[in-house]
């Protein structure tokens, strides 16, 4: 069942809707602004349902909200150095928004802040947003088309899609920037939640969070996730790395990375005290763990502030920086090549 209800006014003046994708298992809604998940209410080991996405009562709290609750980040997620890169011997310039280098394209004009079309197909229970961009917008090359496809299964799954096409090659890294809280969005720290990370290696980042190239072993490291742990047993740790991103902000190398596109687990989230669960499966390389190190967001939904650690965002993705490192992945988007990205998320119990 797919049903909407009125969610506010865009900064252009349309009027924005909210999709509320339900079955008997979960309840899922999606605006039309960012592409937006603003909020997944999902049951506990009793049966009780609770959202489990940080997020705002309405569109206002997102118009130029930095830390991108739920958004679609795209064309390009998380960091570019130097906020420049070279595709076929062009040099192309996008906007130096975090210490000389790109941060999620243009956090104040890309299309995470617009309006993007909606088809709705209620026999899936499915939810299809599109948006555009001229060629050189947002300073990279292509007429592209960008979509996202949300679609709730039976079982409870919630399924994101991301595709792209462009009539030359360009760089497009999308992803989904929800923060969890698996006690319920406004439940507090999220330090005692215990996660699993299905990666061997991860990136090491410079003192501007800008990955330097490495390919590093978890083991041994604040990092190593192979094996399940809280996400606050080792956030104070004396190490380089977790003083660099004030805790986790990092990308993991997820293992099993094939460039078809399969898709297989990156995370597994523990609540004990709630007994939900949830496991993201991704075909991206990447996934970028965010403990929420700087939120601070004293109007939230309901009513909630959210302080350091309210929530924790897992966003499946194309390494950091990937256009301008010769040794990761590359994924260059054009004609011959469309971008895919898939994502789901699983909720259960324990």
């Amino acid at each position: 069942m797919i049903t909407t209800s009125a969610f506010g006014t865009a900064p252009d003046g349309s009027a924005v809707t909210l999709y509320t994708l339900e079955n008997e298992r979960i309840a899922v809604r999606v605006m039309d602004f960012g592409a937006t998940i603003v909020g997944i209410d999902v049951p506990d080991a009793d049966g009780v349902r609770e959202d489990v996405v940080l997020g705002f009562d309405s569109v206002e709290g997102y118009i130029g909200n930095d830390a991108g609750f739920g958004m679609t980040i795209a064309p390009c997620a998380n960091r570019i150095a130097g906020a420049r890169c070279t595709i076929d011997g062009a040099e192309w310039e996008l906007v130096a928004n975090e210490n000389g280098n790109n941060l999620h394209t243009d956090r104040a004009h890309a299309l995470q802040q617009r309006m993007w079309d909606v088809e709705v197909d209620e026999d899936a229970c499915s939810v299809r947003m599109t948006a555009h961009l001229a060629h050189g917008e947002l300073g990279l090359p292509g007429a592209r088309t960008f979509a996202a496809t949300f679609t709730l299964a039976a079982d409870g799954v919630l399924r994101l899609e991301y595709r792209a096409e462009s009539d030359r090659r360009t760089y497009v890294a999308m992803t989904n920037h929800a923060y969890f809280n698996l006690a319920g969005h406004a439940s507090g720290s999220v330090l005692d939640q215990v996660v699993t990370i299905d990666a061997a290696s991860y990136l090491p980042v410079d003192a501007q969070l800008i990955p330097t190239g490495e390919i590093a072993p978890v083991a041994g490291t604040p990092f190593d996730f192979t094996a399940p742990a809280s996400l606050g047993a080792r956030i104070d740790a004396d190490d380089e790395q977790i003083r660099f991103g004030a805790g986790y902000d990092h990308c993991f190398c997820i293992d099993g990375y094939r460039s078809s596109g399969l898709l297989r687990r990156a995370l597994r989230a523990e609540d004990m005290a709630s007994g939900r669960t949830l496991e993201i499966r991704v075909t991206d390389p990447g996934l970028q763990l965010y403990t929420g190190n700087y939120l601070d967001e004293a109007c939230a939904k309901g009513g909630a502030v959210y302080t350091r650690h309210s929530g924790f965002a897992a966003e499946p993705e194309l390494y950091p920086n990937t256009v301008n490192t010769p040794g990761f992945p590359q994924a260059l988007c054009g004609p011959e090549h469309p971008y895919a990205s898939t994502i789901e998320y699983r909720f259960g119990t324990l």
